[in-house]
């Protein structure tokens, strides 16, 4: 009832920007954001693509929401744990993942925008985040910081009165996904509120789970696509048989694809993070392919403002943007087999610190 809902909904969202918080609450509600343990993985991608079918905006908050529960499902800190992962999974705290900037930063695309220097207790953090997605006030999100060593240090952000949110950006699609730039100015981050006391063990742990999520936004795409073009194919199948791709052929491409996504999903504690990174890049050109075919099946009508395949291939070409994009994904992919990327050096300085 709640997917009928938010696919009536889908081309306001689109067109007015509206964030599906309450359906979003009401999708916690049923147990929708169940992750209590690391088993849980394909169910959550599972569910993403369920809502992503319906709505890409709303499929990528749910990433969003669904990436915070794993990092704190995945925590050191068994206090924050317990304070919170419950009150995440259940909806009474909804929040983002401020990854993007760190994760790029650590393939040395751009620098770090939070510093954070030690105080008795915790840091003082201060920066600014051109874009987070999934907050208002009252909302949390995770985030990493440098401190004076230049180590990265990770916690849980409050949007409340110490931080200002602003909302000045305009999207060609994305607009209901409650993105927010963020300016934090002398925040205390408590040591209680830290992810983590071992950082690089940490990324280590939480990285291949956070990019096999996306593949979830992926997956509604994809299926939504077919289902333009089967639609299509009921009064245009005469003309549409000369095209190259079609229904059934990229069905099979996804079914292949998210039976590998199932099985590393389901291994996420043996996988190599290079398959992660190849089967996300994989899952971005597959979505490329369906989206644009969705539009080619229905012609004119797919090019109207309030196309469902126009709306389809805008949102699919997010899922070519977001962190990873697929650039960042080819170069870390790249790095990887050359005996070098992120899980390199992650797994060089783990192995430092417990020499």
């Amino acid at each position: 009832m709640t997917l009928e809902k938010l696919s009536k909904l889908a081309p306001r969202i689109d067109n007015e920007g509206i964030y599906a918080k309450d359906i979003i609450k009401e999708l916690a509600d049923d147990g929708f954001f169940k992750l209590m343990c690391r088993d849980d993985l394909l169910k959550a991608i599972e569910n993403i693509a369920k809502v992503s079918r319906e709505c890409g905006t709303t499929g990528f908050c749910v990433w969003c929401q669904f990436a915070l529960a794993w990092y704190v499902l995945n925590s050191d800190n068994q206090t924050l744990k317990t304070n919170y992962l419950s009150k995440i999974t259940n909806g009474e705290i909804l929040g983002g993942t401020a990854l993007s900037n760190p994760i790029k930063a650590f393939a040395s695309i751009e620098k770090v925008k939070l510093k954070a220097r030690r105080v008795k207790g915790g840091y003082i953090i201060n920066g600014t985040l051109p874009w987070v997605s999934n907050i208002e006030f009252g909302h949390v999100f995770a985030a990493i910081a440098l401190d004076e060593q230049n180590e990265p240090i990770m916690g849980l952000i409050h949007c409340d009165e110490r931080v200002k949110l602003a909302s000045e950006i305009k999207y060609a699609t994305l607009e209901g996904s409650a993105t927010k730039s963020v300016v934090v100015r002398e925040y205390f981050l408590s040591d209680d509120e830290l992810l983590t006391t071992d950082i690089y063990s940490y990324l280590l742990r939480i990285t291949p789970g956070f990019v096999l999520l996306q593949t979830g936004i992926a997956a509604g795409i994809i299926n939504s696509s077919i289902d333009v073009i089967k639609a299509s194919g009921k009064s245009h199948a005469h003309i549409n048989s000369y095209l190259p791709d079609n229904a059934d052929s990229l069905q099979k491409e996804f079914d292949n694809a998210f039976s590998t996504i199932a099985n590393l999903a389901n291994n996420i504690d043996e996988v190599s993070p290079l398959e992660v990174l190849k089967v996300r890049l994989a899952g971005s050109f597959l979505v490329q392919k369906a989206t644009n075919a969705a539009v080619l099946h229905s012609g004119t009508k797919g090019y109207l403002k309030d196309a469902k395949a126009s709306r389809l291939q805008r949102e699919g070409n997010f899922v070519l943007i977001v962190t990873p994009s697929v650039k960042h994904l080819i170069k870390e992919i790249n790095d990887a087999e050359n005996g070098g990327g992120c899980v390199r050096s992650w797994q060089s300085r783990t192995h430092k610190a417990s020499a």
